[in-house]
């Protein structure tokens, strides 16, 4: 074979073998083929970056149904029962309500129901939940329907309760509750609050430890108390007709914080202002809501 022959024919084989290198998605023998993308596509993961990871609602047995385990243990399982067997309120163990579903659970979760112990636990209904978890705290109660009953439970004693002030000693007189770090009022006294800006600041920052709408303060162990008091109704040394008396002596927990009495109390009160955790304006706001909650009317 001629030299020239030899070269026709080496770029003939390079040329073929070229081809072949720029064939969309080569693939082994035996396995689909992967499509190749349109021209000018662009592979990207912003669509499921801005998605999340899941944008269906929860439902029993997926993993944000387990990630309502945790929320209806803190904020539900005291009234409901640890496993939804009730108690203080209506059972949720293969509850005819639960199992029906659809908005209206969400509603009397979201929102509360007037007229009973049920109180709204959205952020926007003065409670410390989204809408997210609140989808993930039925995605739990899923998991409660169509189970065996519960086994009868021996009654346990009755709790022993707080000595009430004495009858015949007006509220205004007794010493207001303070808190225990000291400082006086702040400028949030000297500001018109909002009760309907302050309620769902109100959910943001305080119900997750005094409870939704301020009934149902969690447990805190080490303190005294036992639980973190509840806001609704408030303390009766705190509680004032007049106001401007009210507002200050609930600003100064809020500016200063304070940690409650008791050998090693888990939880414990943040100074907002101090810190510039609120501005005055927000702390007034939650003032105005909290006096709204406990039958007050302040004006805007």
């Amino acid at each position: 074979m001629s030299t020239r022959s030899w070269i026709i024919l080496l770029i003939s084989f390079l040329f073929i073998s070229a081809l072949a290198a720029c064939y969309p998605n080569p693939q082994p023998p035996g396995l689909t083929p992967v499509p190749s993308l349109a021209p000018a596509a662009t592979l990207t993961l912003l669509p499921a970056i801005q998605g999340g990871v899941s944008s269906g609602p929860a439902t029993a047995g997926t993993p944000e149904s387990a990630a309502g385990v945790q929320i209806y243990m803190l904020h539900c399982s005291q009234c409901h029962g640890v496993n939804g067997e009730g108690g203080v309120g209506l059972p949720l163990r293969n509850s005819a309500f639960v199992q029906a579903g659809g908005q209206s659970l969400i509603d009397t979760i979201s929102n509360g129901r007037p007229g009973s112990a049920m109180p709204g636990w959205l952020i926007a209904s003065g409670g410390p939940l989204t809408p997210v978890e609140i989808s993930n705290v039925i995605g739990f109660l899923d998991t409660l329907q169509n189970l065996s009953a519960m086994p009868s439970e021996t009654p346990q004693p009755e709790q022993p309760t707080d000595t009430p002030p004495p009858a015949n000693v007006p509220t205004a007189t007794l010493e207001p509750a303070l808190p225990s770090n000291s400082g006086g009022t702040g400028a949030a006294i000297t500001l018109v609050g909002d009760p309907d800006r302050g309620k769902p600041l109100f959910g943001q920052y305080c119900a997750a430890c005094h409870g939704p709408q301020g009934v149902l303060g969690i447990p805190n162990p080490g303190s005294d108390d036992g639980t973190v008091p509840d806001i609704n109704p408030i303390d009766p040394t705190i509680l004032n007709s007049n106001y401007k008396t009210f507002a200050s002596n609930v600003d100064v927990f809020i500016e200063h914080g304070s940690i409650p009495s008791g050998p090693s109390p888990m939880i414990m009160m943040p100074p907002f202002g101090d810190n510039k955790l609120l501005t005055a304006q927000e702390i007034s706001d939650i003032i105005s809501y909290l006096i709204q909650l406990n039958g007050g009317t302040p004006s805007k």
